[in-house]
């Protein structure tokens, strides 16, 4: 059984006070039945704060963003030694508007990858494709690419901490959502893709937690949840309110 997965990127949103407010509220008020596991992303001046509301609370504070090196000569970059010391060993690599706006590629996403497994942390490799992509009829070449050279060389063993989340990029911020045939759809090839990775690589994409992230909301959750292949979801605008979030848990 793979677990699902509820993770909230809040992106360059909230003030301090918001943030931590919206992560007290989480703490208190989460179900406690332990049945989906809640990931948080907050900008990284509030990572200090929210990481030590939530200490003990069970949900998990991630990074948006690092550069993949020890403490090193780098202005205006995190390390994850430094995060590791807030007691954080999780983060996003290659969000779609780290993609199209800060020009990461899938060679760097590995880099970033393969830094953080050896680690022993929990990555969240994001990948999708653009409506031009959908629309021309590429986006399994899209998704392929994004997985062959994203993971590149990297190690089946370092497989158990990798989850996946497709984040089909006309779908984040719009109100448009995939539908949920779609979104199962690109779940299973992706899935697909991993197993192709290795000799006995189904049993790894077996394990392997694939996320829908692309304007999940309360209202839509369930029936994207209810799909074979969708894990859970990576969430935006509807993570940064208590109210939504706790809907979609």
């Amino acid at each position: 059984m793979r677990p699902v997965i509820i993770a909230g990127n809040w992106k360059m949103n909230l003030s301090h006070a918001e943030a931590t407010k919206l992560s007290r509220g989480l703490k208190n008020d989460k179900p406690k039945d332990g049945k989906r596991a809640v990931w948080v992303f907050p900008s990284h001046l509030h990572l200090p704060s929210v990481s030590e509301i939530l200490d003990g609370s069970g949900i998990s504070v991630g990074l948006q963003n690092f550069y993949p090196s020890e403490l090193t000569a780098m202005t205006g970059e995190t390390s994850p030694v430094q995060a590791e010391e807030l007691g954080i060993k999780l983060a996003l690599v290659g969000h779609s508007e780290r993609r199209q706006f800060l020009a990461e590629t899938n060679a760097s996403c590995r880099e970033k990858i393969n830094f953080l497994l050896n680690r022993k942390w929990t990555v969240v490799y994001c990948v999708g494709e653009s409506l031009a992509e959908r629309e021309s009829g590429r986006t399994f070449e899209v998704l392929s690419s994004q997985i062959h050279e994203g993971l590149k060389d990297i190690p089946s063993s370092l497989f158990a901490n990798l989850v996946l989340a497709y984040e089909p990029v006309w779908a984040i911020g719009t109100g448009k959502t995939a539908t949920p045939q779609i979104a199962e759809e690109a779940h299973a090839f992706l899935r697909k893709e991993i197993a192709g990775l290795f000799v006995g690589g189904e049993t790894i994409a077996e394990a392997m937690p694939i996320l829908y992230g692309g304007s999940v909301k309360p209202d839509n959750i369930a029936s994207l949840l209810a799909e074979k292949n969708i894990d859970g979801g990576l969430v935006g605008g509807a993570s940064q309110k208590l109210e939504s979030f706790l809907g979609l848990l």
